[in-house]
């Protein structure tokens, strides 16, 4: 009789958690969403220079087919010694919330011809940037 009462107290003993065991259990949960939480800010930040960079490149792509359907002879087509690395050197246009701007140098290496840079930037930070050769016999 006395050995039943020994093996059903130790039974009793060892049934549920102890609020130590609770405590770590929620612990590592909470350090699991603020993993998670972090990351999807993180992801929700890419995102959006993404979206930027993509529009970026759509505006830039958008004034290098408005460049080309211009006559080679037109004023926005003509060298304004701009440099690709120096802002608000060249012609410019505002696009909503970007600003497109590009140079046009004459290139030596090709006779009549120019070397076209189109950057995009938004907030003054570039997004895009696009660089083409425009030839004189070009259609």
């Amino acid at each position: 009789m006395v050995e039943n009462m020994l093996i059903s107290r130790n039974k009793t003993e060892e049934q549920g958690f102890t609020l130590i065991e609770v405590m770590m259990a929620l612990v590592i949960l909470g350090v699991g969403v603020f993993a998670i939480v972090g990351l999807q800010t993180r992801n929700m930040s890419y995102n959006t220079g993404s979206k930027k960079q993509t529009e970026g490149y759509t505006w830039a792509m958008d004034q290098v087919e408005t460049l080309l359907a211009l006559p080679y002879t037109d004023g926005n087509l003509q060298p304004n010694g701009g440099s690709a690395t120096v802002d608000n050197d060249g012609y410019t246009v505002v696009q909503g919330p970007y600003t497109v701007e590009w140079d046009v140098n004459n290139n030596a290496a090709i006779p009549n011809s120019r070397i076209i840079n189109v950057r995009v930037r938004w907030n003054n930070k570039e997004v895009a940037q696009v660089d083409y050769t425009r030839i004189l016999n070009s259609f």
